[in-house]
């Protein structure tokens, strides 16, 4: 790899984690629908040209920020399941419950269930000649367990977070 390259990527790297950390701060003194992009570039530090280069818009930075919350439901819906994992999520999204039933409402919930059907898919292995194609599974899979959580974090129904857990843990949601 070229020095320039090198350099490209460490500030790739600095502007998405500057970005990240913004949001991250945003997100926890802001409702999600008063945050303006505008506001994000301002908190991140970084000119407006820079943002539009790693991201469309206050969505986009949400998508790319909640792989470490997806991981492990992703890994659960291939089989891969870890329980103290998923019951770290569970109990991250009780916790921050009224961002997370935004998160799961219209607009945000389809992009986010084709992100976690995206993290699925690539966790899935080859499948008999007769299977339904992995992205079907993977899309059905991200739907399920979105809807579970989605039911519980909006108080439709009740249900002991240790149970979440480990239905979510049960590939066959």
């Amino acid at each position: 790899m070229t020095e320039a390259v090198e350099d490209l990527d460490r500030r790739s790297q600095r502007t998405r984690k500057a970005v990240f950390d913004a949001f991250t701060r945003l997100i926890f003194t802001h409702r999600y629908s008063a945050i303006r992009t505008s506001d994000l570039i301002e908190a991140a530090g970084v000119g407006r040209s820079t943002f539009y280069e790693h991201f469309r818009n206050k969505d986009d930075v949400l998508v790319w920020a909640i792989d470490p919350i997806f991981a492990p439901l992703a890994e659960a819906a291939a089989g891969r399941a870890s329980l103290p994992r998923l019951r770290f999520v569970v109990d991250h999204l009780w916790e921050r419950r009224a961002l997370a039933r935004v998160m799961f409402e219209p607009p945000l919930s389809a992009k986010l269930q084709r992100k976690l059907a995206g993290m699925i898919e690539a966790r899935l292995g080859q499948r008999a000649p007769d299977a339904l194609p992995n992205a079907m599974m993977a899309a059905a899979s991200a739907a399920a367990q979105l809807a579970l959580l989605r039911v519980w974090l909006s108080g439709e129904a009740a249900c002991d977070p240790k149970v979440l857990a480990h239905r979510l843990a049960d590939r066959r949601v």
